[in-house]
């Protein structure tokens, strides 16, 4: 894979929250306890997550999200703005706090549970520079406000049907809304795992909800439909085409941030117009180097770490 020029230009429209980690020994069973290793607190979101794994590996982002008047709000744009993202959208909420996780991580085995404070988020109503936004060379759309989502994901067929969405599914189908599907099939191409895929078709998780989906492609906008597998790598379905690329062995020690770093890897390759292999390729290297250390985006790689893993990969 040869990188060249400077990175694509990238808006992710969405969330951002603080997270802390509590790290365990081990997940207790009912009524049993398990010991606490370590406390750490950090930037997150799914968004927020992403747009930082972008700058890492070198695209221009502008990050379009909400935090509270607070503390974590401050440190939260401070730390994105140190990583290269444009903040000045990263607007703040004065009634609400910044949204927060609190994230259990396991290392017997690594795992982890995430505990969400909704705080502070965009909605329908709020103030967005579409025109800005939407003249980006990508848009990734991890909005939890439903209304929002809808408005957003029909505005490019209506004023600007050269706009490329990129969907993710974490709050598209949980707690999910009726249209959640007529919705998906509004972007360009749509990422998620096997449980969003099942939720979102209502079919079994695995190949049967993926294959539902692909039947819908023609006369829709969606183009792609990609599926993360997390050890078993990932699967990606055109009308015509299908891929599955493995993923790469590393020794995990937290997965928290990890799809993140994957719609990030898919992202960059979507933008650049990059053949689905090779993107699924960056994508599957990011989300792996995306577990070796706590933490949704301390971890995350840059571009010399995932052409090295990819190097390293196609070595006799």
């Amino acid at each position: 894979m040869t990188v060249v020029g400077p990175g694509p230009r990238i808006a992710a429209i969405g969330m951002a929250s603080w997270d802390t980690l509590i790290v365990v020994d081990r997940f207790p069973s009912s009524g049993t306890y398990a010991e606490v290793r370590e406390t750490i607190a950090m930037p997150g979101g799914t968004t927020a997550n992403m747009a930082a794994a972008l700058a890492r590996l070198g695209a221009r982002v502008t990050l379009r999200a909400v935090v509270g008047d607070d503390a974590p709000g401050e440190a939260l744009r401070a730390e994105m703005s140190a990583l290269g993202v444009e903040v000045a959208g990263l607007t703040s909420h004065p009634q609400q706090p910044t949204d927060a996780s609190t994230i259990i991580v396991s290392t017997t085995p690594p795992d982890r549970t995430i505990f969400w404070h909704r705080g502070a988020q965009l909605v329908k109503g709020d103030r967005l520079d579409i025109s800005a936004l939407f003249d980006h060379d990508l848009v990734v759309l991890d909005v939890a406000d439903i209304p929002l989502l809808r408005f957003l994901t029909d505005l490019p067929a209506h004023t600007r049907p050269d706009t490329r969405l990129l969907g993710t599914m974490t709050y598209l189908v949980e707690p999910g809304s009726a249209d959640a599907l007529d919705i998906a099939l509004r972007f360009d191409t749509l990422v998620g795992n096997e449980r969003q895929y099942a939720l979102l078709t209502g079919q079994p998780a695995g190949g049967t909800a993926l294959d539902t989906i692909r039947e819908r492609l023609p006369g829709a906008n969606l183009r792609t439909a990609i599926l993360t597998r997390g050890a078993d790598g990932c699967r990606i379905v055109t009308r015509d085409e299908e891929w599955a690329l493995p993923a790469f062995p590393v020794d995990v020690v937290d997965p928290t941030g990890a799809g993140d770093a994957f719609a990030a890897g898919i992202a960059w390759g979507m933008a650049l117009r990059w053949p689905w292999p090779e993107t699924a390729r960056l994508a599957n290297a990011a989300g792996a180097l995306a577990t070796r250390r706590l933490g949704a985006q301390s971890s995350q790689p840059s571009m010399a770490e995932v052409v090295d893993l990819l190097s390293r990969s196609l070595a006799p």
